[in-house]
């Protein structure tokens, strides 16, 4: 009698800890974590980031940025809706434009978790809608499927891993295409990507992100790279605050700068 009053304190403990824990935000960039909002609860989230680069063809410095206000739903525990619609500018010489972005809309499904939650599997889509102005540097001008999948582990309780595939139908950056003046559309795009999060206690972690694109602006080479370092704190149960910052190697971009604020209901 004693030991299945042990399993069953113990079994309430995994369902309470595995509701908190999937009741966190998610604090990648280029994968996917474990962290949903569990069923039929919704997440909100605002966030901001810049970037600037000099393109040899270009006038000048080229300046961009984008305000996302976004909100993920979830259908059940495992099963995730997710929307964002940003505010994009961009700047070069004399233009100056600023505008409604790409509307994202996309699903993520932890596919796979194992009891203690050391180790998942979420096969994610996303539909990019061309909303954005592309005569005005605001948006693609493609409708852009992506697919992927990102896989993750946990070891030592604090350090977070995880890799992530993705594949996006016209999803090479415009300048990448620069060079084919034959071909109005994008190419096809393939990212590989590798996360390490850090839990220094139970409300600051650190994190550094790496991603390898196979859309170099200078055709000779082979790949690019997006990488960046991260801070996130959480204020307390209800409110997150994320930043990060970091620069590419193979695009055109130099450098850039992110943030985010993510409410949990």
């Amino acid at each position: 009698m004693m030991n299945l009053r042990k399993g069953l304190w113990a079994a309430m403990a995994l369902i309470v800890l595995a509701g908190a824990a999937s009741a966190e935000p998610m604090r990648t960039v280029f994968t996917k974590e474990n962290k949903f909002p569990g069923a039929l609860k919704p997440e909100l989230s605002l966030a901001g980031g810049a970037s600037s680069f000099d393109a040899e063809q270009a006038d000048g410095d080229i300046d961009t940025y984008f305000v996302t206000p976004s909100a993920r739903f979830g259908l059940t525990d495992r099963l995730t809706l997710v929307a964002a619609v940003p505010y994009v500018g961009y700047s070069e010489g004399d233009m100056d434009n600023s505008g409604l972005g790409d509307v994202e809309l996309g699903t993520e499904f932890l596919f796979y978790e194992d009891i203690f939650e050391y180790a998942w599997i979420i096969p994610h889509a996303t539909a990019i809608l061309p909303t954005g102005d592309e005569d005005e540097n605001l948006g693609a001008g493609e409708f852009q499927p992506r697919f992927g999948i990102s896989v993750g582990t946990t070891t030592y309780d604090v350090l977070h891993w995880a890799a992530d595939v993705s594949y996006t139908i016209d999803g090479t950056a415009a300048e990448a295409d620069a060079f084919d003046a034959d071909d109005d559309a994008r190419d096809d795009l393939l990212t590989g990507a590798l996360s390490l999060m850090w839990d220094l206690d139970e409300r600051a972690s650190i994190l550094g992100e790496v991603q390898v694109r196979d859309d170099p602006v200078d055709e000779e080479d082979d790949y690019a790279l997006r990488a960046h370092l991260g801070l996130v704190y959480k204020v307390n149960k209800h409110l997150s605050v994320m930043a990060y910052g970091g620069g590419s190697s193979g695009l055109e971009e130099d450098y850039y700068g992110m943030g985010r604020a993510v409410v949990s209901f």
